[in-house]
């Protein structure tokens, strides 16, 4: 089993950004990180790994009003974003 490449998961997948209304969830980055290992055919890595390599990536964490984790200034951008909303908003499709 390949271990997935984290570091080109965020390049692909997580986009910066400054708007202050761009915020992902674990739920959100941990399924397009699912959606883009699913995309290229690779087992996803396990769930200690994966927010260990965010965190070393420098995609840190906060805690929002809902007590979920959040990060902030950050968005999901290309094809593993967008097999990731259709999955999860099958009422779009």
């Amino acid at each position: 089993m390949k271990t997935p490449d984290y570091a080109r998961f965020v390049q692909d997948c997580i986009a910066a950004d400054t708007l202050d209304d761009h915020k992902l969830n674990e739920d959100q980055l941990f399924g397009v990180y699912l959606s883009w290992c699913g995309l290229l055919g690779q087992t996803p890595g396990p769930c200690e790994s994966f927010w260990a390599a965010m965190s070393r990536l420098g995609v840190h964490e906060r805690r929002g009003n809902d007590h979920r984790y959040i990060r902030s200034g950050l968005r999901m951008t290309g094809p593993a974003a967008l097999d990731y909303i259709l999955a999860s908003q099958p009422s779009l499709v």
